[in-house]
């Protein structure tokens, strides 16, 4: 049930743009110059934003197959792959400023997910909503992340 859930939080993390203010001035190693391999420098009391949707999305951290749905990706036999992302997986932030529901949300969303499939023998998209590829569904963007037209689901 967890990789089902981190699956889904990869594609579409609750926050998918965010940032940060910078306590105290520092350089952070990579980012700047055209090829994105020279240092930046950023001053105290500038934002830097991140984009865990895009992040979440790129070949480089996740492979070729990055715009997939795939659970699998978690499972044990792939633990030493999804070790080398660290944070370029960031569906609750890190560190110091981490999410402090995230386990709540995570159990919430794993009983949720289970109580309906006891309650329910079928769950299908309803006929008249059309299936979109990931990334190409409509999307709206406020302080988080949701469907902007809904998605409607028949339960029986």
């Amino acid at each position: 049930m967890a990789d089902l859930v981190h699956a889904v939080l990869r594609l579409y993390p609750s926050v998918p743009i965010n940032s940060r203010m910078a306590v105290r001035t520092t350089t952070l190693p990579t980012g700047g110059g055209i090829d994105g391999k020279s240092p930046v420098l950023v001053r105290e009391g500038e934002a830097v934003g991140y984009c865990p949707y895009a992040m979440h999305r790129r070949k480089d951290i996740y492979g070729p197959d990055a715009m997939d749905f795939r659970p699998e990706r978690w499972l044990e036999h792939n633990a030493e792959l999804m070790s080398t992302v660290g944070y370029g997986y960031l569906p609750f932030n890190a560190g110091p400023r981490i999410c402090l529901g995230q386990d709540f949300a995570l159990v919430e969303a794993s009983c949720l997910i289970v109580r309906i499939l006891q309650r329910f023998t079928t769950l299908k998209l309803a006929a008249d909503d059309p299936l979109e590829a990931i990334g190409d569904e409509k999307q709206k963007l406020t302080l988080v992340l949701c469907s902007a037209d809904g998605c409607t689901v028949v339960l029986s």
